[in-house]
Parts: structure tokens; sequence; C-alpha cells
């Protein structure tokens, strides 16, 4: 069997929790139709138990890693859910799991038509003061760091989920790279000259060092800020002392021409105080429509007619990101309600583990 569509949508959510405030967002229309677009989509925090992960009916054999209820509170954290489409899941084979943390997929080369087989990994990193991580005697992105190393000999590599790591605007990968001055490897490659990626978070943690760090020695590059769709880096979580960059997609440098459009989803605050990424090279063709409408082609008129020097060359950079944002809502023809008002549906809960899925 051979895929035959040209595209994939994959997202990643953290939820931070199903529940909330009495809320099951798993029975909202809302909330599972933004998951019902997607092929491949992760959800992070999940907070659930076996008995309580959401079922869909296009995604038959999702996969969870659940973590063990803390003491003495009894409650859940963390925890990932992996859905993929029913029609696709001949073609992805689930990896064997080190721990609850993270998760790596396989997505066949020959099934989908790529020219190498595509390695995914959905993290959650726990933020570094969290009880759970100090006392983890791991470190996940060093762990995650070993796998890349071992899958990139037989494919290309995309890291997705929330890092909590802040990484700012600073560089992913070597600057002016070159092989004519020192003795390398024969299969050394240089990095590419890249567009410097932006974000509206400007702060750095150790998290983050350590991310751009993984960035360059794995020839990982950072989608956020520097893709179509997301040119300024938005914010992706919001908290009541600030807003942060702290979730991610990363790919191997080779697969960013592949990525023709990457959105962070509208905030859904009764949902997440995370923004959702969307992977959605499928919207393109609607995408393409929504520029030659009318409303955007004012807006371009309008763009071009302003004058900028070059002292506000981000306010230039900065307005063309509104107008792709604009022309990206036209297509996404999407009408956010409130959870409260929307229609609520009840969905069976799956009751089985899908341990074989893990180590097929």
């Amino acid at each position: 069997m051979i895929y035959t569509k040209k595209n994939l949508k994959i997202s990643t959510w953290n939820i931070n929790g199903y529940i909330s405030k009495g809320f099951n967002k798993f029975e909202d229309d809302i909330f599972v139709d933004n998951l019902l677009q997607q092929d491949i989509f992760c959800l992070q925090e999940t907070h659930c138990d076996l008995d309580n992960c959401l079922e869909l009916p296009n995604f038959q054999r999702p996969v969870h890693l659940i973590r063990p209820r803390t003491k003495p509170s009894g409650k859940r954290h963390g925890g990932l859910s992996v859905y993929i489409l029913n029609t696709i899941r001949p073609g992805v084979k689930f990896l064997e799991h080190a721990t609850n943390d993270f998760i790596w997929l396989k997505l066949d080369r020959t099934f989908f038509g790529f020219q190498e087989d595509l390695y995914i990994c959905f993290v959650y990193n726990p933020p570094e003061n969290s009880s759970y991580y100090r006392k983890l005697d791991y470190n996940i992105l060093e762990m995650i760091e070993n796998d890349i190393v071992k899958y990139s000999q037989s494919g290309k590599i995309m890291i997705a989920g929330d890092l909590n790591a802040r990484t700012a605007c600073e560089i992913d990968h070597i600057q002016m790279d070159s092989d004519k001055h020192i003795p390398l490897f024969d299969n050394y490659k240089c990095d590419s000259s890249l567009i410097q990626r932006k974000s509206k978070d400007s702060s750095i943690n150790t998290r983050g060092r350590q991310l751009l760090s993984l960035c360059i020695s794995s020839s990982l590059r950072i989608l956020n800020g520097r893709t179509m769709g997301d040119l300024m880096g938005a914010h992706t979580c919001f908290q009541p002392l600030g807003s942060s960059v702290v979730d991610y997609f990363l790919a191997s440098e080779e697969l960013l021409p592949n990525f023709t459009y990457f959105h962070t989803h509208n905030f859904l605050p009764d949902f997440s105080d995370h923004y959702k990424y969307i992977w959605d090279d499928n919207s393109v063709s609607a995408f393409q429509d929504a520029i030659n409408s009318n409303e955007i082609k004012n807006f371009i008129r309008q763009y071009k007619d302003k004058i900028y020097d070059q002292d506000s060359i981000n306010n230039a950079a900065e307005d063309l990101n509104k107008i792709f944002l604009k022309a990206a809502d036209l297509s996404l023809k999407k009408i956010i309600r409130k959870p409260k008002n929307a229609r609520r549906r009840k969905l069976k809960k799956n009751r089985e583990w899908q341990d074989q899925d893990i180590i097929n």
C-alpha cells in the first residue's frame, strides 16, 4: 500500500490536563474538531488514566504514555497521547521507548513516498524546577540526542512538543560554516546559510542553551520564527507572569524546504495555556486563494505604498507577517466560540493500553 496524498498535517498541543475546573475538554466539539483535522497529533500533559483517555473513531490505535500518580495527592501529571489517522497507520511504527517523557515514530519512506524514512519524536520535557524533573536520574534532551545519532543514520529527524526551553533569537546553526580551513571527516556537512529566526520571547534559559546546542550538533533547525505562517516567532505559552516560547518544531535542515506552511494556532484559554502547533501544508491551495482575495490584495497594496527606512526593517517584517496571518485566518475559516456554549459530545473511553504498538 502506498499513501497517495501529497502532504501530511502534523500537530502537537500541550492541553494542560484534560479536565479544567470540572470541564472535560475531551467532550467538547470544538476541542475534538480541531484534532480531527490532523493526520498525526500528540497531546501533552494529558493528566489521564488509561481508562479516561480520548477515543476518536478515525484514530483507533492511539498510544498513551502515563506517569505514575504522585504522592500524597494521588494526582496524575504529565502524560503523552499520540494519534495516527487510520488510513496512514500501516505506514507508521512506534519505536521502543525508555521513559514516559518522549516517544519516537518511524514513518516508512516506501509507504509515504519519501526519499528517506522520517523519525518523529514527540516530547514533553517538564520544567526544571518541577518536583518530577528534580527526581529524574537522566537528562531527557541527552537521551533524545543519543536517539538522534542512531536514527539519523537511516532517515531524517523531526522533534515536536513542549520542551520548556526558551531560546530567544539565538542561532541554532554554525554561521559561515566551512570545510576549507581544517581537516574534517569526509562526511562532514557544512551548515547552510539560513535566515535569522525571530522570536517574540527575548529570554533564554539553561534548557534553551541545551536545545540550541542539540540543534547545532545534530543539524536540526527550529521552525518557529522562520517558517511561513510564523515568521515572527509567536508566543506559545501564556502565564500570569508573562508569555513565552517553549513549544517547538525542530527538523533536519534538509527538510526545511518541505515545510510550506507552519501555523501557531489561535490561543484557546479555556482549553490550554499553550498554543497548538500545526504543520499544515494541506492548506496551501486555500492559503493561495486567500492571498489572491480582494481583502488581502488591499493590505498588500497598502504595504507596498508604505515607506520603511533602514531603522524600521523589523517593522516591515512584522507588517508583512501580519498580512500572512490575515491570509491564514481567511484560509482556515474557523469560528472560535466559547466552549461553554458548545454542543457536548459524549465519547467512549479508551480502556486498552496499546502496548503492542510500542514494540512493533
